[in-house]
């Protein structure tokens, strides 16, 4: 049977213990991934991933809902939501502009 002293150390994960190699370019990017995630609420960046990712998709809803792994109703009422609360969402064939 193990014992408590016979169990590894385990570490908190953090960019210094990942399996990536050491480099100044990732280091650069999880800090601008910070910078840009801390302080906003989980709806705020939920509510850009999926407004950028069906402008990246030209408002195709269908394959907007497949990138993101969630169904097309999920999608949908997503952002009538974000409709209803006043966000632009781009139509089918359409690139959104950046306003809010």
């Amino acid at each position: 049977m193990l014992s408590a002293t016979d169990m590894p150390e385990q570490q908190a994960f953090s960019p210094s213990n990942t399996a990536l190699p050491p480099s100044s370019a990732a280091d650069q990017t999880i800090e601008a991934l910070r910078r840009i995630l801390v302080g906003h609420t989980i709806a705020d960046v939920e509510r850009h991933l999926i407004l950028d990712t069906l402008t990246y998709c030209l408002g195709n809803r269908t394959h907007a809902a497949r990138i993101l792994g969630i169904s097309i109703r999920t999608l949908r009422n997503k952002l009538n939501e974000y409709m209803e609360a006043g966000f632009s969402v781009p139509e089918p064939g359409q690139k959104q502009t950046f306003a809010a």
